[in-house]
């Protein structure tokens, strides 16, 4: 049996953090999973649901048929390395870490990735729909939401070989999922998307003023779920940067579907 002194000194980090690489964070959080957790005999579906849940986000990541997405193309592989994932309770923080080994990033993977996250979010009633048969209880996570973003990330490595990611862009990312419940989606500007490549796909940029820690940080939201906003709520929360560039037209997708 280990003495409790090695177990604490198993939990220690080593003196010194990695370097810093650049890295992509993005937290996505289930609305609601209290209620879900404190319905009866939960203990026998939770683990299924979150494996659901995690699989949905998976397939927007490593690729497979994201059924609802509407469309009958699988979606392929993005061009990233493989992310750490760490569970954190009622959702996931997951971490891109930019090494010399896999080089830059390659940017216009991240479009991919934000229409991929977008189009899950928006369409999170199809995934608990899915699973109903599995996870027979009435009140599931409604929406999920999602918070992404770019910078510098260090490790903390620990005796015990656990590896710890901490990071600006990881405390932003986190914050970026709950700014706004009423969108579910937003990503810092600093993922480095041109504008007109977002005007394309129907996302603006404009200020969030009031997150905890960032004052006045540069975000990419859906347009039209802006225009939407409740009027106190938008300036309350948001200033436009210059004039936002019309909503597409009626009947055109938001945010097309990510190709394949």
């Amino acid at each position: 049996m280990p003495q409790a002194a090695d177990v604490e000194k198993s939990w220690l980090f080593a003196p010194q953090a990695s370097r810093a690489h650049n890295g992509l964070a993005m937290v996505f959080d289930l609305e609601g999973f209290s209620d879900f957790f404190n319905q009866a005999d939960v203990h026998e579906y939770i683990a299924t649901y979150l494996n659901h849940v995690f699989w949905a986000v998976s397939t927007c990541i490593q690729g497979g048929h994201a059924y609802w997405s509407g469309s009958a193309d699988a979606y392929r592989p993005l061009n990233l390395p493989n992310p750490t994932a760490k569970f954190m309770g009622d959702g996931a923080l997951l971490v891109w870490n930019e090494t010399d080994a896999s080089g830059d990033f390659d940017r216009a993977e991240f479009m991919f990735l934000a229409n991929r996250l977008w189009t899950l979010k928006s369409n999170f009633d199809k995934v608990n729909t899915a699973c109903l048969d599995k996870v027979p209880v009435a009140d599931l996570p409604p929406r999920i939401r999602f918070g992404l973003a770019r910078g510098s990330i260090y490790e903390l490595h620990s005796a015990g070989g656990r590896v710890e990611h901490v990071g600006f862009c990881i405390n932003l990312a986190s914050r970026l999922q709950t700014y706004c419940r009423h969108l579910g989606f937003i990503a810092s500007a600093r993922i480095g998307l041109a504008g007109e490549a977002l005007g394309e796909h129907g996302y603006c940029k404009v200020i969030a003023k009031r997150i905890p820690g960032f004052p006045k940080e540069v975000v990419i939201v859906d347009r039209r779920e802006l225009e939407q906003l409740d009027a106190d709520v938008r300036a309350q929360l948001f200033d436009d940067i210059g004039p936002i560039n019309p909503a597409p037209a009626p009947g055109s997708p938001t945010a097309p579907p990510a190709a394949p």
